[in-house]
């Protein structure tokens, strides 16, 4: 039985405005990355989710189906709120129009994670009176990830 496992604790998140000149890791490193500070928890950016099509004929009973087209689903994030860290003030900003930002996250183990997304939302969240004022973030993935 295998232990050996990766944690999300040490993950960083890093925040470009300007978009890779390809989608390949060596492009993507190239970028003037800006770190988002307090990251709390970090969504999924690898993966990809299928719709299906389905096909069924009146002289059969067995509707058969099949997978079709995909979507990269949303990552969900959620930071200590800072309103003048550098990170965050991108995130912001890329929230309030439908520019496309880059990002890297890199894992515990130091494994990279290159994307692009919109920013859908970014979110002051209170809370009750023994809460941190959180921000939640959610990412609107336009390219596949690459690993790195």
């Amino acid at each position: 039985m295998a232990t050996d496992f990766d944690t999300v604790a040490g993950s960083q998140l890093f925040v470009c405005e300007d978009a890779p000149s390809a989608q390949t890791a060596v492009a993507f490193a190239e970028l003037a990355w800006v770190k988002v500070g307090k990251i709390s928890n970090v969504g999924g950016v690898v993966g990809r989710t299928y719709s299906t099509s389905t096909m069924s004929f009146v002289d059969e009973s067995q509707e058969i189906e099949k997978k079709g087209t995909f979507k990269l689903p949303n990552a969900q994030f959620e930071c200590g709120w800072v309103e003048d860290d550098a990170g965050q003030m991108i995130i912001d900003a890329a929230s309030r129009d439908h520019s496309i930002p880059s990002f890297k996250l890199v894992k515990q183990n130091g494994d990279i994670r290159y994307f692009t997304a919109q920013v859908l939302e970014f979110l002051e969240n209170n809370g009750t009176g023994n809460d941190a004022v959180k921000g939640n973030f959610t990412l609107l993935r336009q390219t596949d990830t690459i690993k790195a």
